[in-house]
């Protein structure tokens, strides 16, 4: 019924549409449609696809960067890590140099005072012995003083000494 309708244009005419303007609006929709989607759409999506390629490509580049930056970092650790045991090697190094110098300071002090000891024990026993010397000679000078006095008689040290540095000897068990 509504096809029938339609072609005999009663439909059309009742709802005051004048089928010649109805048809040259929809040509001119048409060829309106046509000529925005060449010349205005086709450039608005060549620039909105332009503008993906880009958006893409700066992302892209974006990831580079991020990667590069990622691999940069690692070696800047692994950088710092190998100063880090290089410094460390170093230092122990130095620690164990410094070490043996102490361990040779400490050598040559404690030789140095041996040395000295020994230097010391044999300054005394050496002064012990011209004291012991010397303290024999004034005991027999003065025992053959006393003896002289006692006998009212003059010793002589040449030849009396001998007698009695042999007698102080013997008591003293050198």
């Amino acid at each position: 019924m509504i096809s029938t309708l339609l072609a005999s244009g009663g439909l059309l005419q009742d709802l005051g549409i004048n089928p010649v303007v109805l048809a040259t609006q929809v040509v001119i929709f048409v060829i309106t449609f046509v000529l925005l989607s060449r010349i205005l759409f086709g450039r608005a999506l060549g620039q909105m696809q332009q503008r993906e390629d880009e958006i893409k490509k700066a992302q892209d580049a974006i990831q580079h960067d991020r990667a590069e930056v990622e691999r940069m970092t690692k070696e800047y650790e692994a950088h710092l890590a190998k100063v880090d045991k290089e410094g460390y090697d170093k230092t122990q190094e130095i620690l164990k140099e410094a070490l043996a110098a102490a361990q040779a300071n400490v050598a040559k002090a404690q030789a140095d005072a041996k040395a000295q000891t020994e230097r010391a024990v044999a300054d005394i026993a050496r002064e012990k012995k011209e004291t012991m010397e010397k303290l024999r000679s004034d005991v027999t000078r003065l025992t053959l003083e006393v003896a002289g006095k006692a006998m009212d008689t003059r010793l002589d040290p040449n030849v009396h000494g001998a007698a009695v540095s042999k007698f102080i000897q013997e008591r003293s068990g050198a």
